[in-house]
Parts: C-alpha cells; structure tokens; sequence
C-alpha cells in the first residue's frame, strides 16, 4: 500500500511504553482525552498527545496517510430484520451472483467505496465453489485492493467433519481443497499468478472466539488448539499454492484477533490482542510444541508473508498505550492492521484523524478497515450501530440471488451527530476522498438502462451531467471506442449540451458519436464479449441463444482457458457468433439483450481472460500493469510479497510470457486516405522496459535489412534508446505506412514527431530519420506530435446517422423476473429457445 511497502529492518521509531491504567472496555470516549484531542486541533502545529507520542495532524492528504491502509468492510446484507436471516441461500457478497449489489449497472457499491478514498475492501463470506474474478476485476477497475478470507465453514460449522469436532484442531485437510478451489475460481489468473486486485487473505476471523469459543477465558489449552488450528490452516494454504503452481508476486496473510484480553495465552497477560498474537507466533515457530507437524516451512512463510491484525472499537486514545507500544518492541520485523475500526457514537472526524495519525508515526501500523460499509439488519442490539448506510425504503429494484429475490435497496447515509456530517463523508473526509454523490444512489446507473432513445430519456429526466457523461461513455464503449486519455473535460461538455438540450436528442448524440469525433478512439480490435455488469443468469439465457443458432463454431469446444467462468465463456461464443453473421452494426448486433458489449480492447484486456477467449482477442501486455500502479494507493507487491521463500512451499520459478502480441505488416490496410504524417517509429516511455524488451526481441527475429548486434554504443545502453533504433527501422522496413498497426509492438510504441521524441533524452540520436507515413483509411492513429492528428474513419464499424437513428428502439435489457427472447437485430427477435428463454 503506497509508501508503506514495509522493509523487515528493526524500526528506527520505537515509542516508549506508557504507564498509564489499561482500560481496554468498550466506553466512551473519556472527557479528558476528547479534551485533550479537541483542544490540539486549535494548538500551533496541529498536536494530540497520545501516551507519550506527539502524533501531528497532517490530514487526510498528506503523503503518509495516502500511503496507509484506508479500507472499509464489506458485508452488505440485502436484508431490513432478523427476518429471513437464518435462510439465506448463501452469504458470499463477491461472487456474480451479487453483481447488483457491487457492480457498476447496479447499485454501485465499489464505486461509492473508492469515492470515500478507500484502498481497500475487507471481506468476509467465502464460498470456493463460486468464481470471484468478475469482483476482482471491478476492484482493480475503482482503485480498490482487496481483503478476502476463509468462511468459518472448515473451522466449525462443517457437519459432519469440521476440525473442531472431528480432527482435534489440525484444520489441514479442512482447508486446503478450499483454498485451493478459491485459487482455480478467480484468485488466480490464467498464468498462475494471483489477481492483482488481491492483497491479503484472513486464515479466520476472531479465531479466539471461535477456536474454541472459550480461548480468551478459558484454562491453556484453549490458546493451544486455536494456534494450531491457525498452523494448519496456513499450512494447508501454502499446499494448495503449491499444488496450484502459483508463480509471481504472491499476497500475504493473516488471522485478526479481538481485542479481547487472553488470560492464558501466556504472554501479555493483561494486554488486549496481544497475547493472541504471541501464542500463534511461537507457534509458527515451534509447530511441533502446539501438536502439528507440517508439511511445509511455516515459519519461514511467517516471516516472509505474514501480516498481524486485530477488530477493535476502542477509541484511537487508547491504541498506543493499550497496544501499539508494546507491538512494536515485540514484533519489531512484522506489520499490523486493524480489521474492523468503528468507535461508534465518537465524532468520526476527529477520532479517524487521531488513529490514521498513529499510523502515521508508527512504522509497523499499516492502517484500519473502517466497520463497517451497511447496517447489519439481520443482527440485534448494538451490532446494528456500526453501518455507514442505512437501507432506504426505496430500492433500485429486485435481484435474485441463488434462487431467492431480494429488494435492491437504495443506501441512505447515516448520521454522525457529534461531528455534524454524515458518516461516510466523515470517512471520506478523513481518506481524503472526493466525496460521494449522493443524489445518485437511489437512481438508475446509466450502465443500466436500454442504449436507445429509451434509456437516453430516462437518463435525461434525471438532469444530471454526471449521469449522462456515463450513458455517452457507455456508447462509446459499445462502438468499439474510447474517450481519449485527456479527453474528459471534452466529454463532459458534449454531455453537458445533451442535459440542457442545446445539443438536441438522442438522434443528434447517436449522429454525433457515430461521426466518430477527435476526442474518441475506435478500435479495430474490439470484440463482442459478455458485460460485466449483467449476472450470470441473463449471460447463460443469451449463451443458449447463440449456441443454438451458430454453425461455424460449436460450444461443445470451448477451451479450457474459457471453461469454467460464465463472462469467459460467453466472451468465447458472443465474439464467434457475431463474426458468423458478418454483424456490421454493434449496438444492435451485439447486444444479446443487454448481455453483451461490443468492446475495445482496451476496456477487455482489464478483464481476466477475456483477451484470450474472445475470437481474435488482443491481449495488451502493459494493461494490467499500469492499471494496477495507478490505483491510488495501491501497490502490487507489499510487504515482502515478492520474496520466493527457500521452503518447501516455494512456489514454481516466476514466468514471463513467451510471445507477445505485436502486429505484422499483414495488417496493414490497403488503401490510404490522402493523410501523410512526418515523424518517427519509437519506444513509447509509457510502456514497462519488460513489455518493450519483449517487442524488441521480436522484432530483432523478423528484420532483414539491419541487424541488432549493430546497434551503436549510445543507444546499446538503454531499453527505450536501443527501442527507438530498432522500432524506427522496423518500421521502415515494413514500408513506413500505417502506423497504428506497423508501429504498435503491443503497445511498446509510438509514433511521434521528430519534436516530441528530441525532448527525450539522447532519443533523437537512435530513431531512423523522420518518415512521411501515410494512414490507412480503416484505422485511427493519435501520434505523439501536439500538431499532427489523424482520426479516420473505421470500416467495422458502420454507425452512421441513418443507423444509429434506425435502432433507437432495438436493444431491451432482459428485466431479472422476466422471460425475453433474445437476439440480434435480424434473428433473434423471433426466435425461440428450447430452454424457454
């Protein structure tokens, strides 16, 4: 997380340990020390004392709070009582089928977390058997990583065969099969490496109160069956990793403890959380002690990839001389989170200051999880003080959810009296988020209406520009195109003159958008696949359709890669069918009736797997990468996640990808439209040096009239100089025309004036000399130059006034407690499937 990717060095910052009284209950807040809080935030400086650290108050933007864990928890039960609580289908909230709660078409809520400044999502219900990539993905999309853990499912409410009655503690057997389904559904990508939305994964939740019950309170034997529980789970964990063949930058792991004082842990008698974390670290260390014997190095994994964390709702006055103090000189090498942080009826503002200012000063304090997202309705007495939201009386509509309907209610904010905001602006404001709109949560996203003259009207009846930047946006996405990077000042204005109608109606936007304007890019690569915004259930009616109505493709032969993910799969049969029919006009078909998108490849490359099971799929290298380093806050690799530990869980040696998808001079079109262009074919300093070394190595295999062992010593030394030699004589090689396709290298490079690439350093001595390129009438090329810019228009997408005007009514969404014909704009109107559909 940001700048606190923590080195495992002894801290330089070591706080004294405080004499004053443990008083570790859940209280108020004592009037001396809101006092003495309140009266700092008026003192020079900004100064709290707190124990005897002076902790400023730097604020919700400063650097080391950007660098911090700033994470809400997540458990948004779709429920208004206890009614019903005890017979829900499932409570796994990131798989699909809950898609309407989180997703984008829905109700928003990742998006409405990311607004509040959050980093990170903290999870709870798992259930292995359901795939989780579609929530990952939407995660690394809003900036957010992610918190995932085991279900309580292995531990104690297995029946028969949980590890608390059957095996005497020892949860391997329990646990890894589970895991090793949650790596194959989601948590791994196709090459073996974790999802880079994944950042740390909790072995069990309170395990104290759970493994036994009695831990805390009980006589010594308590404390050692829940460590060795904790072992073996982890154990089991760092097995299937193995047998799993993970590769890469791997997460980390944790148990989170309350903050409940163990009088029988053996050490830190009377400290609260602490105790529980020494007995499980001499246990990590000493397995055999505590009666189990691994199969792998734990303690060398410990060391490595282990993060402690505890659920507190004692006031951040408390922490340092309660806890923080006597962590730090205990567990000098190993970092800590709080799970859940909520100090309910505190002024938010302040007491959210006051603890993300202790992380602040405390090296080995990486953050907090705000507790919690929504009130937990379905829980009695105070459980229900802690949501930020409340559920409304209104809602967005109905879902299913494994059989069952469920009210998609609209969130309401709830109340922060003594700070005088709401609570989630309270938690924004000390995030330092942008702050939510909340005149958006009870209306319908624009991802989820028609993309026709009907859902423009209703877009419109809401009049508001934000609404309608998104409805705009989600056309272009459904052309095959984007805004360009820059381009949103542009976007807002145009969607600005939609909402005060000096720009006309939804015939003028479809005239307009399908004249494919300068601020868009269309993209010759894009792709029929399945939205992520739909469920699953609506993705399988319209699978069922095309199935039975292809011919030059059967779903009887989807590959492996693609099988077993519903968005896969459907990406797989969505993009073949609709090349079968030689579709020309996106919006209708390739609509599937809301279940798919006719996208770009740079919106499907950030889609696991989509890349490779959509026909004729692009997959771009750098995509994941530079979506992931610019998520705020967000780092792929923390804390010693990176490090192959020399154990017997190693996982396999890291791999890079043998091929990398670079265009050939095939693709060049064959006509030209009078557009000459003036500069060079060079290394894009936006691409990683991985992705351009991949691109030269290529293209080093093809060249016939240079050769790259020539390669003069000034640009011999460096990855973007010996790139800007060798792309620029590729480039004229292959005839120095097209350069969106001859000068692409899988998005390694750039076409860019002469002016441009002379600001780069030594640059302008490598690159061929300036060539005058000639644009192919099929393509779209944005060139590195400020004066020279070509859109042209793109023949595979055919959407002009005339047809855009004419499917104004065309493509209806599939309404969740509905049976819709599916189809094409030809076929599937009158078509009926065996399945009823």
């Amino acid at each position: 997380f940001g700048s606190r990717s923590y080195e495992r060095s002894s801290p330089t910052h070591r706080a004294q340990s405080s004499q004053s009284p443990i008083c570790w209950q859940q209280d108020q807040l004592s009037a001396v020390a809101m006092a003495v809080w309140r009266s700092s935030l008026t003192s020079v400086g900004l100064l709290a004392v707190v124990g005897q650290v002076a902790v400023s108050v730097v604020g919700a933007t400063s650097a080391a709070r950007a660098g911090l864990i700033r994470g809400v928890s997540y458990g948004p039960v779709p429920l208004k009582s206890v009614e019903g609580a005890s017979s829900l289908p499932a409570d796994d909230w990131f798989c699909d089928e809950a898609v309407p709660m989180w997703g984008r078409a829905g109700r928003g809520d990742l998006r409405v977390i990311s607004s509040m400044g959050a980093n990170m999502i903290r999870l709870y219900g798992n259930n292995p058997a359901y795939d989780h990539t579609n929530f990952l993905d939407e995660a690394v999309k809003e900036g957010l990583g992610v918190a995932a853990g085991m279900s309580d499912y292995p531990y104690y409410q297995m029946t028969p065969g949980s590890c608390l009655t059957a095996t005497d503690f020892n949860c391997f057997s329990q646990v890894k099969p589970l895991y090793l389904q949650n790596l194959n559904k989601g948590f791994l990508t196709a090459d073996r490496k974790y999802h880079p939305a994944l950042k740390y994964m909790n072995i069990l939740n309170e395990p104290d109160l759970k493994m036994p019950s009695s831990t805390d309170i009980g006589g010594p034997e308590g404390p050692m069956q829940m460590a060795r529980s904790l072992i073996s789970a982890f154990d089991a964990m760092l097995e299937a990793e193995k047998e799993a063949g993970v590769t890469g930058p791997l997460i980390n792991f944790t148990a989170t403890f309350s903050y409940a004082i163990c009088a029988a842990c053996g050490g830190f008698s009377g400290k609260p959380a602490l105790g529980q974390m020494w007995v499980l670290d001499d246990a990590m260390h000493n397995p055999e002690k505590y009666g189990y014997t691994p199969i792998n190095d734990i303690s060398a994994a410990y060391e490595a990839r282990f993060i402690h964390s505890f659920n507190t709702q004692n006031p951040a006055t408390d922490l340092q001389h309660q806890f923080l103090d006597d962590y730090s000189a205990h567990f000098p090498t190993t970092p800590v989170y709080i799970g859940e942080y909520h100090r309910v009826h505190a002024n938010q503002t302040e007491d959210l200051d006051m603890i993300l200012s202790l992380a602040e000063v405390n090296p080995l304090f990486f953050g907090i999880s705000f507790f919690q997202y929504q009130v937990a309705y379905w829980k009695t007495g105070s459980e229900r003080d802690f949501g930020m939201f409340a559920l409304s009386s209104s809602s967005l509509g109905t879902f299913d959810y494994f059989g069952t309907t469920f009210n998609l209610y609209c969130l309401e904010p709830q109340p922060d009296d003594p700070s005088a905001m709401d609570m989630p602006s309270a938690v924004a404001n000390a995030y330092g988020g942008s702050g939510i709109d909340y005149s958006a949560l009870c209306q319908r996203s624009p991802e989820a209406v028609a993309l026709n003259a009907s859902g423009y009207s209703e877009i419109l009846a809401q009049g508001s520009i934000p609404q309608m930047v998104g409805f705009v946006e989600r056309l272009i996405h459904h052309m095959g195109a984007i805004a360009k990077p820059g381009a949103e000042g542009t976007l807002q204005t145009f969607s600005q003159g939609f909402v005060d109608g000096s720009s006309g109606g939804f015939e003028d936007l479809a005239s307009s958008l399908g004249s494919q304007p300068s601020w868009i890019d269309v993209d010759p690569h894009a792709k029929c696949v399945a939205s992520r915004s739909v469920q699953p259930s609506t993705i399988e009616k319209a699978m069922a359709w095309a199935c039975s109505q292809a011919t030059s493709f059967s779903c009887d032969d989807i590959t492996s890669e693609c099988d077993g993910n519903i968005y896969r799969i459907a990406d797989y049969v969505f993009s073949r069918y609709y090349k079968e029919v030689g579709a020309t006009n996106p919006l209708t078909d390739c609509s599937f009736q809301g279940a798919a998108v006719f996208a770009s490849s740079v919106l499907y490359s950030k889609w696991t797997g989509s890349s490779q099971c959509a026909e004729g799929g692009v997959a771009m290298a750098t995509m994941r990468a530079s979506t992931t380093a610019s998520a705020p806050g967000i780092e792929t690799e923390t804390l010693a996640a990176t490090t192959t530990v020399a154990f017997t869980t190693t996982v396999a040696p890291r791999t890079e990808p043998t091929t990398t998808p670079i265009a050939t001079t095939a693709d060049a079109a064959s006509t030209t439209a009078g557009v000459t262009l003036h500069g060079g074919c060079v290394a894009s300093r936006e691409a990683q040096p991985a992705s351009v070394q991949q691109a030269i190595d290529w293209a080093c295999s093809q060249v016939t009239s240079f050769s790259c062992s020539e390669i003069p010593s000034e640009c011999a030394g460096s990855t973007y100089r010996t790139a800007d030699y060798v792309f620029s004589r590729y480039f004229r090689e292959a005839g120095g025309v097209n350069p969106n396709v001859n000068c692409a290298f899988g998005g390694a490079a750039v076409f860019a004036s002469s002016e441009l690439y002379a600001q780069w350093t030594d640059a302008s001595q490598c690159p061929e000399q300036d060539v005058a390129a000639p644009i192919a009438q099929d393509s779209t090329t944005t060139l590195g130059s400020s004066t020279e810019m070509a859109t042209t228009a793109v023949a595979t997408t055919v959407t002009t006034t005339s047809t855009l005007a004419s499917i104004q009514d065309a493509t209806t969404p599939i309404a969740q407690d509905s049976t819709t014909t599916l189809g094409s704009s030809t076929e599937m109107a009158t078509t009926a499937v065996a399945t009823t559909v």
